[in-house]
C-alpha cells in the first residue's frame, strides 16, 4: 500500500490519498483540494471514493472542489454525521466564518462494513464520541483514525454531539484491540502506533475519567 499524507488548511488537518496498485481513495480532504488531485494525476491513480471520518469542517472542506472534478466519485460517511455535511452550523465551519454547505453524502457507511475498491480493501469501525458518526478506516496494519486517537492524546468531546466516556470506551474496544504494530494516522499531528498509545497515552489510563476534565 502507498500512503500519501497531506496536512492542509488553517488547522493542518491530515488528509490522505491511499492506493493499492492504481486503485485509490481519498480520506478527509479538509482543504486545498488541488493537492489531492495532483497526487491522483501524478501517479496515474484511479480514484474510487472520497471517505470522511466525520463531518467537521476542517475534514470536509475540499470535498466540493473534488466533486466538481470527479463528479462520479462517491462521497462516503457514517449516517449519524451525514447532516453535518449540509449544515455549516453543525459542521462548525460557521465559527470560522465559512459557509461550508455540501451536498448530502452519496454513500452511508456502517460499522464493520468492508470496502473493496479494486485491489484496495478497508474495514470500517464506528468510534463515536468526538462526533456521533465518527468512523475510522483500517487497512492491513494501518488505521486512519481521524479525530479519535492522536499521539499522546484523544479527540475533543466538548463539541455538539461529543461524549468523552463513549469516545474512551470506543477507543479501548475497537482501536486498542488492533495489533500493537498497527500504525495510527491521526487527523492532526504525527503518526503513532497502537502499542505506543497503550503504553503512554494518559487519556487511556484506566483511572482517567473524562467527566473530570474541564475544557
Amino acid at each position: 500500500m502507498k500512503i500519501f499524507p497531506l496536512a492542509v488548511g488553517m488547522l493542518e488537518t491530515n488528509g490522505f490519498v491511499i492506493a493499492e496498485g492504481q486503485d485509490a481513495v481519498i480520506i478527509d480532504p479538509g482543504d486545498e483540494a488541488f493537492l489531492f488531485s495532483e497526487i491522483i494525476k501524478k501517479n496515474n491513480l484511479t480514484l474510487h471514493a472520497i471517505l470522511l471520518t466525520h463531518g467537521h469542517g476542517d475534514h470536509i472542506g475540499g470535498v466540493p472542489q473534488l466533486k466538481d472534478e470527479y463528479p462520479d466519485v462517491p462521497v462516503c460517511c457514517h449516517e449519524k454525521d451525514a447532516r453535518m455535511l449540509t449544515d455549516p452550523a453543525k459542521n462548525l465551519a460557521i465559527h470560522v466564518g465559512k459557509n461550508l454547505q455540501l451536498r448530502e453524502p452519496d454513500v452511508l457507511l456502517k460499522e464493520n462494513e468492508v470496502l473493496n475498491y479494486g485491489a484496495l480493501t478497508l474495514h470500517v469501525r464506528h468510534i463515536p464520541g468526538h462526533t456521533p458518526g465518527h468512523i475510522v478506516f483500517v487497512s492491513e496494519r494501518n488505521v486512519f483514525a481521524g479525530d479519535t486517537l492522536f499521539a499522546g492524546s484523544i479527540g475533543r468531546w466538548d463539541f455538539p454531539g461529543g461524549n468523552g466516556n463513549l469516545l474512551v470506551s470506543s477507543i479501548r474496544e475497537k482501536l486498542l484491540t488492533l495489533p500493537d504494530e498497527t500504525v495510527v494516522y491521526p487527523g492532526h499531528g504525527p503518526q503513532t502506533t497502537i502499542g505506543e498509545e497503550k503504553r503512554s497515552n494518559p487519556y487511556l489510563n484506566p483511572n482517567f475519567n473524562p467527566d473530570m476534565l474541564a475544557w
